[in-house]
């Protein structure tokens, strides 16, 4: 990976990173609960909206920790490189995903143990 091409990912990681704690900002004000006693189905249409908000702030929290490990794999020089096989992440990938963490195999077989039901068993590093 070339040095252009490694402040562009780090530009690109740091704007990803603005947006999410802005659209985190947002959806954390949604889980507000507000006072006084609604109709049943009002409540359960709340509730309905709050775990879907839950899920969403899930989400958007773990891509923000991917975002913040790969700015700190960044000034560690040891971005781009996949953290189950420690091959290198294919540039066209990390332009695609800047915060991606696994290298295309490695993504592929983790999806796949998650696709069969299985928790996938990536804290061992593999072999290269």
């Amino acid at each position: 990976m070339t040095e252009v091409e490694l402040r562009n990912l780090k530009t690109a990681l740091e704007a990803k990173r603005l947006e999410l704690i802005d659209h985190l900002r947002g959806r954390v004000a949604e889980l507000t609960i507000e006072a006084g006693q609604p109709e049943l189905i009002d409540w359960i249409q709340d509730m309905s909206n709050r775990d879907e908000t839950a899920g969403m702030i899930s989400r958007l929290s773990a891509t923000l920790a991917d975002v913040d490990r790969s700015l700190r794999a960044i000034e560690e020089n040891c971005y781009g490189e996949c953290m189950r096989c420690h091959r290198p992440i294919a540039v066209r990938r990390l332009q695609s995903i800047p915060w991606a963490i696994y290298c295309v195999r490695c993504q592929d077989l983790f999806e796949a143990q998650e696709d069969e039901g299985c928790v996938p068993d990536f804290d061992e590093p593999q072999a290269a």
